[in-house]
């Protein structure tokens, strides 16, 4: 065998989204400032980029994260992903920040408090510890806007991510893994609905409003693939909806998602303003992947 270039990572879950966190790689960015180093990175290292996110390496839930210095916050956090996955995600954020505080890349304060410098600007989070592990880590959202209309409604999250909110169609009874056929077959309808770059969606997501209050939902991506999280931004975005209900007097909302999990936004002051969720990070693996200049796969694959 004929080794080639070496790739190690930490591997990370928050609520069911994948996270490699690369630790060491060919990604080599010059030049300083976020901003820029994001556009590099885009631009650029593509063969790089598919080894980590495609298979026998990644899959399709699988997106990048690369960490980097700041002069603004504790950390610098740059996001790579599947051509049709949203880069940025919060989700991102907390699996980074906790991978990175559980082997010792951050250091740990005793207040818990820490920032992420990303091109959504600068996360603040705060991290909460059982012992060396972190518990959960907790993040704020910038700002969340709701319009509605007679068949959807739009949310707007921190001025940049747009999701369209669907309520149940009749072919559809409830959000249940029986009924996931329908389910991601009116997903992939959707997604194609919305392919074209004019709409500038981020997301599609069909949400079922329980009884006893909360929502149990499902968001897709703009190629139509199931989250398997309930979704940070997807959880912000219910809570919105509920405060433009109810004239912006609610406090919190549950979301749950077809596969169960369940994550919590709170708004303590009820104004519409930021809002505040919960979850915890797990570092699931440290892995390093050699290439084999051989491989007639040298950049992975997807299964479909």
């Amino acid at each position: 065998m004929e080794f080639g270039k070496m790739f190690s990572s930490l591997d990370a879950h928050v609520a069911g989204e994948a996270y490699r966190i690369v630790t060491q790689s060919p990604i080599l960015l010059s030049g300083t400032g976020l901003k820029a180093q994001s556009e590099q990175l885009a631009r650029n290292f593509s063969a790089e980029k598919n080894l980590l996110l495609n298979e026998p390496r990644g899959h399709r839930g699988m997106h990048g994260v690369i960490s980097v210095g700041s002069d603004r916050a504790d950390i610098g956090l740059l996001f790579f992903s599947h051509r049709q996955a949203s880069a940025f995600k919060y989700e991102g954020v907390l699996a980074a920040v906790g991978a990175m505080l559980e082997t010792g890349g951050l250091k740990r304060r005793e207040n818990g408090r820490y920032t992420a410098e990303t091109t959504e600007g600068v996360i603040e989070l705060s991290a909460d510890f059982n012992g060396d592990e972190v518990a959960q880590i907790s993040v704020r959202n910038k700002a969340a806007s709701v319009t509605r209309t007679s068949q959807s409604s739009t949310a707007l999250l921190d001025g940049k991510r747009k999701y369209l909110i669907y309520p149940l169609p009749p072919a559809i009874p409830e959000i249940d893994l029986a009924h996931l056929s329908v389910i991601s077959e009116w997903g992939a309808g959707k997604a194609a609905e919305y392919a074209s770059a004019t709409h500038a969606i981020t997301g599609v997501v069909l949400a079922e409003e329980l009884p006893g209050g909360g929502f149990r939902s499902v968001t897709f991506e703009k190629d139509g693939y199931i989250l398997r999280s309930p979704g940070i931004d997807t959880t912000f975005a219910l809570l919105a909806l509920q405060e433009k209900r109810n004239g912006n007097h609610a406090v919190s909302v549950s979301n749950t998602s077809i596969f169960g999990s369940t994550l919590i936004a709170e708004a303590p002051d009820g104004e519409g303003g930021p809002a505040l969720v919960r979850a915890e990070p797990f570092v699931t693996g440290a892995h390093q992947f050699v290439l084999d200049r051989e491989d007639p796969l040298d950049q992975g694959f997807l299964i479909v």
